[in-house]
């Protein structure tokens, strides 16, 4: 029996870019204005190395950064203490942009938020940047704990970053039209229903010193839709962060994952992700936790998962393979046969749902029968290296060899 076909399924990032949001030429990005001398340790596969900001007297440089305070609640970021030197004639505008990481002892890294803003308007200015852990599991250094700066190198990270600064710059100022002030408070006030009304409940608003509304995405969506690109966070798995991190019992840590499951499957659609890997509510979930279930010899939890994915997507023919797959290691030929058979009717079916459909019926006695499907193999792959030594097996008097086609028959006379 070969081998189980499916993988987990990967996030693949879209790249997006970032909205320029009309800024002018007294902006300095954080990325292109980090001091070399912050540069961390850089490797190949998570991250890069700092490029140098550039000798400009005018523009600022941030010069040192260090751990700030911690998050005490739901829907807030830690803090990083960012020491910034500005040469030249103020004031500036310091924006911070998508890809820098910050790196603590202990592999305890965090990104700065994206789409923060501060003028710079003394010579010297220490600032409080919101900033998120990468890593769910690594100890928060203590505050004052300097840190190090290298650039990211994680596509997915970049695109979830990318994502809440276009959303925030951009999509906040057209869902800012249901946002009314009641009293002196800000609120979504519409009996509409659509998209655009979920993101405006969805984001925490308030007043920049401009007066102007701005919209700030929940912190713990964007704090899961990074752990779901960086260490593959689930909605179960946030079930627990929050139990674990937020001292919460099981059944209000779940329902708080519920709450933050539909702004985090936001944030990983509109990055161009596989957000369908986040909640139960999807097929491709139950999928993914049935591969893991497999892999770890759990057939009977596997059976239940791919099952449940069957269930949401009836199409899903991975699922059906791999429920086939299940059940033939688990003894069950009868019902792997059977799931062969509906994964083998589907119109996407491939090579490899015939072949086992083969080796299942091969099993059960009806050799006839598998020889058909590993013709069908043949059809489909002709380049396969085991199909042939089975059909000699199963059929070697060559009964089900398909008729050799028949020559047409000449016309008689020419065209009138």
């Amino acid at each position: 029996m070969r081998r189980i076909t499916a993988l987990l399924a990967a996030l693949l990032p879209v790249v997006a870019h970032a909205s320029e949001g009309g800024l002018h030429a007294l902006v300095d990005r954080l990325s292109t204005r980090l001091d070399v001398a912050l540069g961390g340790q850089a490797d190949a596969e998570h991250y890069r190395p700092l490029d140098p900001p550039g000798d400009d007297p005018a523009r600022a440089v941030v010069i040192a950064v260090a751990m700030g305070t911690h998050a005490e609640g739901p829907n807030e970021a830690d803090t990083l203490k960012v020491k910034v030197r500005r040469p030249g004639d103020g004031p500036r505008l310091l924006l911070v942009d998508a890809g820098i990481v910050f790196r603590g002892p202990g592999g305890a890294d965090f990104v700065a938020l994206p789409n923060q803003r501060f003028v710079l308007e003394q010579p010297e200015a220490e600032l409080a940047l919101e900033a998120l852990p990468i890593w769910p599991d690594k100890p928060t250094p203590p505050e004052g704990t300097p840190l190090q700066a290298v650039r990211s190198n994680d596509p997915g990270l970049i695109a979830v970053l990318r994502t809440v600064q276009r959303l925030e710059a951009e999509d906040a100022v057209r869902v800012s039209r249901y946002v009314k002030d009641k009293d002196g408070q800000l609120a979504v006030d519409t009996f509409v229903d659509n998209q655009d009304v979920s993101l405006a409940r969805w984001m925490a608003w308030s007043r920049d010193a401009a007066g102007q509304i701005r919209g700030r995405l929940p912190r713990d969506a964007v704090r899961f839709a990074i752990l779901a690109v960086t260490a593959g966070f689930t909605i179960q798995e946030t079930a627990d962060w929050l139990r674990l991190h937020r001292s919460m019992d099981m059944n209000p840590g779940i329902a708080a994952a519920w709450d933050v499951a539909k702004p985090t499957e936001y944030i990983l659609e509109r990055a161009g992700l596989n957000h369908r890997v986040f909640s139960p509510n999807h097929a491709l979930f139950h999928f993914n936790q049935g591969v893991v279930a497999f892999r770890k010899s759990d057939l009977e939890g596997a059976e239940k998962y791919f099952r449940k994915a069957m269930d949401l997507d009836a199409q899903f023919v991975p699922a059906r393979h791999n429920l086939g797959v299940t059940l033939y290691r688990a003894g069950k030929y009868d019902e792997a046969s059977e799931a062969f058979l509906m994964a083998t009717g589907m119109p996407s079916a491939g090579a490899d749902d015939f072949y086992n459909r083969g080796a299942t019926l091969y099993r059960l006695g009806d050799k006839l029968g598998a020889a058909r499907a590993f013709r069908k193999v043949l059809e489909l792959n002709p380049r396969d290296p085991d199909v042939e030594s089975w059909i000699e097996r199963a059929d070697p008097e060559g009964r089900t060899k398909p008729a050799p086609a028949k020559a047409g028959k000449k016309k008689k006379g020419g065209r009138k």
